[in-house]
């Protein structure tokens, strides 16, 4: 039930190199990695039960592999869960809204954004297409720091919910 996977381009392959390299080495902290998470990634993901459901649940997901972790936070298109696929819908009005879909009958679809959920008239939809691109942007990690990036694994690989800092 999963989606479309794709292999890591030789671009992703040398980040990803360097990366399992940089979490090889220094000082880890895991609150310090919560708070990162915090601001990155619980927008969309849901982690030990707090977080947002845009993205998957973390919580059981094979955290404890760096490669893994790696993999999914350099290529988020490569392997796209199946009912996490970003929907694409042009309205009549003229709006285009972009998300995942949190529930869908005859009448109406539910598109979860970042924030919010919007319910969109099947009646209103001029046009509706499934993207091969995930909701999660590439190069997260491009603006972090070495140690904001060995703590934010920290705290991914933890086997239960470590306390905020401050």
């Amino acid at each position: 039930f999963w989606g479309r996977a794709d292999a890591l381009s030789a671009d992703k392959e040398a980040a990803l190199a360097k990366y399992l390299k940089l979490l090889g080495g220094g000082a880890h902290d895991a609150r310090g990695g919560r708070v990162v998470y915090e601001e990155l990634c619980a927008s969309c993901h849901t982690l030990y039960g707090q977080g947002a459901v845009i993205g998957p649940d973390i919580t059981g997901s094979n955290r404890a592999n760096s490669e893994y972790i790696l993999d999914n936070v350099l290529n988020p298109s490569g392997e796209i869960p199946e009912g996490y696929e970003l929907i694409n819908i042009t309205t009549q009005d003229g709006r285009t809204l972009s998300g995942t879909i949190a529930s869908e009958d005859d009448q109406q679809i539910t598109l979860r954004l970042v924030g919010q959920e919007i319910v969109v008239p099947k009646s209103e939809i001029l046009s509706r297409e499934t993207s091969p691109l995930s909701m999660m942007p590439e190069g997260l990690l491009d603006f972090l720091s070495d140690k904001e990036v060995r703590d934010l694994f920290a705290y991914l690989r933890t086997t239960e919910q470590v306390a905020m800092p401050y």
